[in-house]
């Protein structure tokens, strides 16, 4: 039987079905959801557990206030279930440097350096904490570099393009490729005009933080390498990092050009005890426990870790989720009951159409072909509508995203993950009427070539 007399049966039937539309509208539905609603909840729930697996997720900063941290103290947290370890802060936390130049082996780098001149350019710079690690991809890492190193992001921005006169707040991010600024170096200086160090103290009663303005210097920092610019798990466009003997060392310099004028200050920063800890927890999921126990103990631990996450990304997730598996059970269940039905009607109702094509000599499994076929052109277009249209969707999504801040980046749907959930979409689309024309050949086989006399 050739495949042009097989598509002029199943398209006059197509006509003639009256759940065609309905189907094909299914499909679409089916298709849409398994290809644009999966990939989306996929890359949210991915870059959420990716975040919850990052080292600065799972620390909680630990303050002498309401208590001097000894070894005692130290040694009662390291014994809390779920608590890795403890260490004392020995470097700079999120201190903002202005960028003064930026400059290579043959002198000031042009390309960055005009755009330093036209619009003020700044990094938030933190040190790494403990045990934690930064790998790269590409460069060196910072333990492979020598101190004043740093690594920054893969997408990197560092001009605030903040106006609260027209309420702008970098959406339209002309992002720097991190890669082509390693080997250059820094020329920072602290943003404002001075170092800023918060520093604890202890009194007759209790203890506190207050702020400490020491004099702003100069540093150079070596671009080593550059991380990944994740959403949600590393950082910002503007983050970088050094290590923390590099972070030692300014804060050091800041402090020895001030002359350690304030007392309290001196006192802080030679008494571990007096200093700011971060305690490492094992699992994200076990924050809560840490905080509590640790409160009862009457330590001051702060609530939520280091790196923290909007509550409303975490919510989008859930609903993404439960939206995703909901929608997709239901639309496929719908899609097999209506296939199922369209099935088991369309053998009933043409009995004598069917009875004809056995009398003029076409085999069981010509006819199987042909309703085969039938479904397979309505879900194959259904396929091809919903995955164009998911496409174009996802494609403008990742454009509008590219440009905006981390957190939007979010959203960004990776093509190869949408590939997967589109050819699952496709298996389903060809599985599933397959599957219905299966259960109901045994009812084709019984239809004999006399049903023709039924013809109407």
């Amino acid at each position: 039987m050739k495949i042009k007399n097989i598509n002029f049966i199943a398209t006059a039937n197509i006509k003639g079905n009256e759940k065609s539309t309905l189907i094909l509208v299914l499909m679409i539905i089916l298709v849409i959801s398994l290809s644009l609603i999966s990939s989306f909840s996929f890359t949210v729930t991915s870059a959420v557990n990716e975040f919850k697996e990052d080292y600065r997720a799972r620390l909680l900063e630990v303050d002498p206030w309401l208590k001097e941290l000894d070894n005692k103290i130290l040694e009662s947290i390291r014994q809390v279930d779920h608590v890795e370890n403890i260490y004392m802060l020995q470097g700079m936390r999120d201190q903002v440097f202005d960028i003064l130049d930026i400059s290579d082996e043959n002198g000031t780098y042009e390309e960055l350096q005009k755009q330093l001149e036209k619009r003020e350019g700044s990094v938030q710079a933190w040190s790494l904490i403990g045990s934690e690690k930064r790998s790269v991809i590409a460069g060196k890492t910072l333990d492979e570099s020598p101190t004043f190193s740093c690594i920054i992001p893969s997408l990197f921005y560092p001009f605030n393009d903040d106006d609260s006169s027209t309420n702008s707040t970098n959406q339209n991010l002309d992002y720097i490729d991190g890669k082509n600024l390693v080997g250059k170096t820094f020329t920072v200086k602290a943003f404002g005009g001075y170092f800023e160090d918060l520093y604890n103290y202890e009194d007759d009663v209790f203890g506190g933080n207050e702020w400490v303005y020491l004099p702003a210097l100069e540093y150079k920092l070596k671009i080593a390498g550059v991380y990944y610019s994740s959403p949600t798990g590393a950082g910002d466009y503007d983050q970088i990092y050094v290590s923390e003997e590099t972070g030692r060392l300014i804060e050091e310099m800041a402090l020895k050009a001030a002359g350690f004028e304030n007392a309290k200050v001196e006192k802080w920063w030679n008494t571990p005890s007096l200093r700011t800890h971060y305690l490492l927890v094992d699992d994200y999921e076990n924050i809560d426990y840490v905080y509590n126990t640790l409160t009862d103990m009457g330590i001051d631990c702060a609530h939520q870790p280091e790196l923290g996450i909007k509550e409303s990304v975490l919510i989008i997730s859930n609903i993404l989720s439960f939206a995703g598996i909901f929608i997709i059970a239901a639309t496929f269940l719908l899609c097999v009951i209506n296939l199922i039905q369209s099935t088991t009607n369309s053998l009933k109702n043409r009995r004598g159409e069917i009875g004809l094509l056995k009398a003029i000599g076409y085999k069981n499994r010509q006819v199987f072909a042909c309703l085969c076929y039938e479904h397979f052109n309505l879900t194959l277009k259904g396929f091809l509508i919903g995955g164009g249209f998911s496409a174009i969707f996802i494609l403008i999504a990742n454009i509008i995203n590219s440009r905006r801040t981390y957190i939007d980046r979010l959203y960004i749907v990776n093509w190869s993950d949408y590939l997967i959930f589109l050819f699952i979409s496709l298996g389903i689309a060809v599985i599933v009427p397959l599957i219905c024309q299966i259960i109901a050949l045994h009812r084709l086989t019984k239809i004999q070539p006399k049903e023709a006399m039924y013809l109407e």
